[in-house]
């Protein structure tokens, strides 16, 4: 095999690896490929650990089997989490190496096995076989594996041949190296593999040194779900995009997710020696636990308790606004403040829904809980920041709520009477030098001078109510966020603003007929017509009558039209501009609903849980060799009989090529549109067309964005349920 990647946790057990010489057995994972192999390494448990931990074989096999069934069904189509060899470290000079007597073996095995029978008789009983025919387990092993490295007691000889998945078996020794720049102690060399019960020659040797991820510190990723990609600034060949669509020759997918499951994994191997502990720690740690315990669940009942209630209450508001007899209008004049709340009250009633995330997967893999908490949390940090922005609002308008009054009514005046009225006498004159029709242009100006006088005179009488608005905009903000006064804002200035949408539809009316007219009778100088069926024009024979009457209609039109145009431009810019208004507020509004302030939180506080592809740093060595950096060993193998002896020296690879495994990280701007994008993607374009489309041509304007609603149906569950529901959402939320 030509090459083989070791991939090695950093930061387990540094501290007992400088201090105890002792074997270590791996766990993990064995990916081979075609013509290399990758060694993923979970944990390392000491030799006597295992032994005392582990009563029996039963007990370590099912540890191992239940650890492997936990991991994700992908990882586990891929490889099995099992046994992958063993690892000696910090042996004394007598027996440094991995090779060493096999009396010495023989020995200690009797040692051990003592040992167990001391405090498990069942285990000396069934391991009395192996203590029997020693002689004859032993010899077998060592022709299998031609080493005796591979020679342990009986109780660890038996997990061997049980646990280990095809015969597959992997020694490292762990040595000091002085000459890398780095606060590493240990570097794990590969003496020999085992594959289907052969060994395996290695050419070339990585080793990669990973942080072993953490729920809530960091994880591994390649970023192909980043949300940003550069895009290139030229076109590129076909046969560049079809070599990027075959799959690469290297499958990092499993390896990534073998050492995202690795804390799991290895939390998991040694749930046994955990528990370890002192009598008087074991009994401070549970009664702070109880105390802990019993805060949560007064506090759980508290919370469910305060949510029914309010269940209760939008339940029964939505119910008595349900049997108003206006309910439909309502709902149709402020539409938005209607989505708005309707979005908000939904939120509130739905937190303990997104609370309980009972999905395994989170629990195994780093990278998934840390998606799933994002997702957890998105919910009720979206309802506290608008509420906070609310808050803010609402007090700002009840500070300054003279203020504000005085405001209102000055640009409303400025409004009325130095825009509409002013703008309409000067279009009734001789606007920009243009000579218009005087009937035409009195016409529309006396009927828009009118209806800005009538609907002057209704704000007026509106205009006493004005404080009682502003505060209820105020109240709204402080209870339901600022989402909700800024979307009822909306539909109030479309309200006070209704006199210039009805008479920019009027003057549009009369526009687009004109311009339809004059189109319609160009074509007929043409000698064309417009085919509906099949959207083109055809040529068509006009009788003399049809040209004569169409003569007499076209010189009027043409001339009355730009009166109704310049009419129509000016009600067009007001009515756009008052558009545009409302079009910034709503996308404000959308903003702050689709921004992820949890993970905006979470990438300031833990910027390691968004990362956007792996990166691979070689950890400098200095280039003098000494003569720790290989390590040779003499191996002397005496006989039972004592006449024959046999020399064999057994020459270890030297420091193999060791890096660090980094990742790059995401922008906060990657981390951001991905939610905006999923939001406004086909929305601006079309809408900015629709509106330049309707100006020009004198038809409908859109008002709206037209963005997508609230995702989540209204709930209708019973009280019982749902405090039950909530009571188990703050189980969850502590765990």
């Amino acid at each position: 095999m030509d090459r083989c990647r070791i991939w090695w946790p950093r930061q387990q057990h540094q501290s007992e690896l400088e201090s105890v010489s002792a074997r270590y057995f791996l766990f993990g994972w064995l990916f081979p490929h075609a013509g290399s192999l990758d060694i993923v390494v979970a944990a390392f448990v000491s030799e006597g650990e295992i032994l005392r931990s582990f009563p029996n074989l039963d007990t370590f096999q099912t540890a191992i089997l239940s650890s492997n069934k936990t991991m994700p069904t992908v990882l586990q189509e891929s490889a099995a989490f099992t046994i992958l060899g063993d690892c000696v470290v910090h042996l004394p000079r007598d027996f440094e190496g991995c090779c060493v007597k096999q009396k010495y073996h023989l020995l200690r095995a009797q040692v051990v096995q003592a040992e167990h029978a001391d405090t498990n008789q069942d285990s000396s009983i069934a391991l009395g076989g192996s203590l029997g025919s020693e002689d004859q387990d032993q010899s077998e092993n060592n022709g299998k594996w031609e080493c005796d490295c591979s020679v342990l007691d009986g109780f660890l000889d038996k997990c061997k041949k049980s646990v280990v998945k095809r015969g597959d078996w992997v020694h490292f020794c762990c040595k000091p190296e002085k000459s890398l720049k780095s606060n590493l102690n240990q570097i794990p060399v590969l003496h020999h593999l085992y594959l289907d019960d052969q060994k395996v020659e290695i050419n070339h040797c990585h080793v990669i040194l990973y942080d072993v991820p953490v729920a809530g510190r960091n994880h591994f990723s390649l970023g192909e779900d980043a949300p940003y990609r550069m895009k290139s600034p030229f076109k590129r060949p076909n046969w560049i995009n079809n070599l990027q669509k075959k799959r690469p020759f290297l499958d990092l997918d499993p390896i990534v997710l073998a050492i995202n499951c690795s804390n799991s994994a290895r939390l998991s191997v040694a749930w046994k020696t955990t528990n370890n502990s002192s009598a008087a720690h074991f009994l401070f740690a549970t009664v702070i636990d109880a105390l802990v315990q019993v805060a949560q669940h007064f506090t759980g009942i508290i919370l469910a308790s305060v949510s029914t209630i309010i269940y209760i209450f939008i339940q029964l508001f939505r119910k008595c606004l349900s049997h108003v007899s206006e309910h439909f209008i309502l709902q149709k004049v402020f539409r938005h403040s209607w989505k708005n709340m309707h979005l908000r009250c939904s939120q509130i009633l739905y937190w303990p829904i997104f609370l309980q995330d009972t999905s395994l997967s989170s629990y195994v893999n780093v990278e998934y809980a840390h998606r799933a908490a994002i997702q957890k949390h998105a919910l009720w940090s979206n309802i506290i920041m608008d509420l906070l922005m609310g808050f803010i609002l609402g007090a700002a308008l009840l500070l300054n709520m003279e203020t504000i009054c005085s405001w209102i009514f000055a640009l409303l005046h400025y409004m009325t009477d130095a825009v509409l009225r002013s703008g309409c006498v000067w279009l009734m004159g001789v606007p920009a030098g243009f000579k218009l029709n005087t009937e035409l242009a009195e016409l529309l100006g006396m009927i828009s001078l009118n209806a800005i006088q009538i609907y002057s005179t209704l704000w007026f009488m509106v205009g006493g109510f004005l404080r009682h608005i502003i505060q209820g905009l105020a109240f709204s903000g402080i209870i339901l966020g600022f989402t909700v006064p800024v979307s009822i804002f909306i539909d109030i200035i479309q309200l006070a603003t209704l006199h210039v949408t009805m008479l920019q539809w009027l003057i549009s009316l009369i526009y687009s007929r004109q311009i339809q007219t004059v189109t319609s009778l160009w074509r007929l100088f043409r000698g064309r017509k417009w085919n509906p069926l099949r959207q083109r024009l055809d040529s068509y024979d006009y009788t003399v009558e049809q040209h004569v009457v169409g003569s007499l209609l076209f010189t009027p039109v043409l001339l009355l039209l730009p009166t109704a145009s310049i009419f129509y431009i000016f009600f067009s810019i007001l009515s756009s501009t008052i558009i545009c208004l409302c079009i910034v507020l709503e996308t404000a509004i959308c903003i702050i609903h689709s921004t992820p302030y949890a993970a905006v939180i979470l990438w300031v506080t833990r910027r390691q849980r968004f990362p956007a592809g792996l990166m691979f740093l070689p950890m400098s060595s200095s280039s003098v060799s000494t003569d720790d950096d290989a390590l040779s060993v003499e191996y002397h193998s005496t006989s039972l009989s004592g006449e024959r002896k046999t020399d064999e020296l057994i020459h270890v690879h030297s420091v193999p090529l060791v890096s660090e495994l980094n990742c790059n990280y995401n922008t906060l701007g990657q981390v951001i549109w991905p939610h905006y994008q999923k939001v406004f993607n086909g929305i601006a374009l079309p809408f900015c067309k629709q509106l330049a489309h309707g100006i020009l041509r004198g038809t409908r304007i859109p008002t709206t964005l037209h963005l997508p609603s609230s995702p989540l149906p209204w709930m209708h569950i019973g009280i019982r349920e749902y405090w039950m529901l909530c009571r188990r959402a703050t189980k969850w939320g502590r765990n």
